[in-house]
């Protein structure tokens, strides 16, 4: 009996065998704190779309980083971006909602007025 392993799943199973190295978990963990300083939570209404954003660009750098898991058919990376977002909600969910929970948001100021105004420089 043969069994067909799709490029998606062969990345999956090249990560899950991987999920208990302690380097590539310090990795994912700065990606995720790193993410934070490109991601400002004043910016968001609810925790939902912050954590999205979080974990979405997390995801794809994170992936971007292996040349493992890079590269391929792109129409085939949903399974292994779910798969990576899973894995960073179940280990740094708590990190990001402590992120979200702490912000300080001047709520004075426009948020989209400061925007504008970088640019106009």
């Amino acid at each position: 009996m043969k069994i067909i392993i799709t490029e998606s799943q062969n990345k999956i199973l090249w990560l899950r065998r991987r999920l208990n190295d302690r380097e590539l978990m310090d990795h994912l963990k700065d990606i995720v704190i790193e993410g934070f300083d490109y991601t400002n939570a004043c910016y968001y209404n609810t925790y939902n779309s912050y954590e999205t954003n979080v974990v979405n660009e997390s995801v794809a750098t994170f992936i971007n980083s292996y040349i493992e898991l890079y590269g391929g058919d792109p129409s085939d990376t949903n399974p292994l971006e779910a798969f990576v977002a899973d894995v960073i909600v179940s280990k740094h969910r708590n990190r990001i909602q402590r992120e979200w929970r702490d912000r300080e948001c001047d709520e004075d100021d426009d948020d989209e007025s400061d925007l504008f105004n970088i640019f106009e420089l």
